[in-house]
């Protein structure tokens, strides 16, 4: 899957693997190079502008272009960027940000307080960072190397969405605005690398920053991509040594790969779910009882081996998993014996109307809006280019047929299958999506405004809401946590997608890659620090 990220995607399209040779593309004879990294992905088709590209391929690349104020480490922890240090006041309403003296942007102009307050103003008006700025009201330049951040109220994920790499860049007020076409080809960026050349549906090539603040980095000198939407041709690249890196890597072509001796893989743990999305304004699942019943027949600990090959995790009524700050146990209404779920989940279609029929299939009797005698069958559209979509989708099909629930899967043009989503043409779907943090997770997908919610939850619930912004609100990790809980017992009940786990993006490495780190936010920075033996 092209995991999506945080908004309602439209027009994406990943581009089928063109033969490159030269500059930027795999195979090229930059291959075997200790100064030259080749990478087989998807294209970044929804652009380079920070304030508008939200999907992962986008932000994979933006982060290597552009620097923000403060990042995170491998475990999520905030680390200083631009800025060495910042201060909350004693209200908790405003931040001071010291600014990184000497840092330079790749044509050698100075990055400024001025480009900082020019670059958060710019993002607190933008589709990628607009909800999660909401609560900043002004930005001061107390001098060259110091800005002041001024906030509605005290927030404690605010410093999270400075973090956003990609979306939160620093950029260079003079150099966008003195170009109205700035962001297909980005000059004078703040970040490691630069952004050389660009072919649509072919290639694209990264350069070193030369005057990057960080003396010695990037190791790497140059980065080559070749675009390609085929996992099965990523892995064969990546085999064959003419690629040295491809993410996200189905789960058994890096085991594989992994066992053969020709690559290393990074599984990236960040928050997120895999789940079925619903059409909730008419039968059958209008009626929260059929949402349940289906909840407890999903495949869970089947599909995470079968499709997943034990990489990522399972759900049974938590939307925060194990190991995360906010994670609770006890979560797990629909962590039931197969025995018990097909019972609870067979009551609950009677008591809605849905009777055991003829052939093994519920039909409907006396449900409102539905003729009697009508099927409970359900097509499920998935993403083609998803391997572990395809295997999932047939699971539910396999494990719902018990349950007299008819399952037809339908493999989906990826390309449009989001923007499809976005326009509810489906009854029910296979879905996933990951953020950077839980913060991200809760805000984005499940309240009302959330830039993923209409293609996660697809609805809107004030309590959920107003829960989530006191998580938010609140400095204390402790309240956090018993809000979030408290979220997710409502959508334990409600149900308003079923979700039944998360997919831990995977990154495939040559051997000869040192020094790569899987961050939590999935993100591929540590490339800065990594060399190519």
């Amino acid at each position: 899957m092209r995991i999506m990220t945080a908004a309602a995607v439209t027009g994406l399209a990943t581009s089928s693997l063109v033969a490159c040779s030269g500059s930027g593309g795999v195979g090229s004879s930059g291959a075997g190079s200790s100064s030259e990294l080749n990478i087989i992905s998807a294209e970044p088709t929804s652009g380079l502008d920070p304030n508008t590209a939200v999907t992962q391929t986008s932000l994979r690349v933006m982060e290597l272009m552009y620097d923000t104020l403060i990042d995170y480490d491998a475990k999520g922890g905030l680390v200083p960027d631009l800025a060495t240090k910042w201060a909350p006041s004693a209200n908790g309403k405003s931040y001071t940000f010291s600014l990184r003296k000497g840092a330079k942007f790749s044509d050698g102009s100075a990055i400024t307080a001025t480009d900082v307050k020019f670059s958060l103003e710019r993002a607190a008006k933008g589709q990628a960072l607009k909800t999660a700025l909401s609560d900043m009201t002004s930005v001061n330049v107390l001098d060259p190397s110091t800005v002041k951040v001024n906030l509605k109220s005290p927030s404690r994920v605010f410093l999270n969405a400075l973090a956003r790499v990609g979306n939160a860049a620093i950029l260079s007020q003079k150099a966008v605005t003195a170009n109205t076409s700035y962001f297909t080809k980005p000059t004078a960026t703040s970040g490691p690398w630069s952004l050389q050349q660009w072919t649509p549906q072919s290639n694209l090539g990264l350069t070193a920053n030369t005057f990057y603040w960080r003396t010695g980095f990037p190791k790497i000198k140059t980065i080559n991509y070749a675009f390609s939407s085929d996992g099965t041709t990523e892995a064969s690249a990546l085999q064959a040594g003419t690629a040295d890196m491809t993410y996200p890597m189905a789960p058994e072509d890096a085991l594989r790969l992994q066992k053969a001796g020709a690559i290393n893989y990074y599984p990236t743990p960040t928050p997120g779910v895999v789940m079925w999305g619903l059409d909730k304004t008419k039968p059958p699942f209008n009626d929260v009882r059929a949402r349940q019943a289906v909840a407890y027949m999903a495949p869970r600990a089947d599909k995470q081996s079968a499709c997943w090959s034990n990489i990522g995790a399972n759900a049974t009524g938590n939307l925060i998993f194990n190991g995360n700050w906010a994670y609770t146990p006890g979560l797990n209404k629909y962590g039931v014996s197969q025995s018990d779920a097909l019972a609870k989940a067979g009551a609950l279609l009677d008591a809605a109307g849905w009777k055991m029929g003829s052939g093994g299939v519920r039909q409907a009797e006396g449900v409102k809006g539905v003729a009697n005698g009508t099927k409970f069958a359900v097509t499920v559209p998935y993403e083609n280019a998803w391997t572990q979509a395809r295997c999932n989708t047939q699971l539910l099909q396999s494990d719902l047929k018990p349950l007299g629930v008819q399952i037809t899967p339908q493999a989906y043009d990826t390309a449009t299958f989001y923007p499809d989503v976005a326009k509810n043409k489906f009854q029910m779907y296979h879905a996933g999506d990951q953020w950077a943090t839980v913060d991200d997770e809760m805000s984005q997908a499940f309240t009302c405004n959330g830039q993923a919610t209409n293609l996660i939850a697809k609805w809107c619930d004030p309590q959920v809401d107003d829960l989530i912004a006191k998580a938010q609100a609140t400095l204390d990790l402790t309240k956090a946590k018993q809000y979030y809980a408290q979220v997710q017992q409502i959508v334990e009940d409600q149900v308003p997608a079923i979700v039944t786990g998360n997919q831990y993006a995977v990154v495939g490495l040559a051997t000869r890659v040192h020094g790569y780190v899987a961050r939590a936010d999935g993100s591929n920075r540590s490339l800065i620090e990594a060399t190519l033996g």
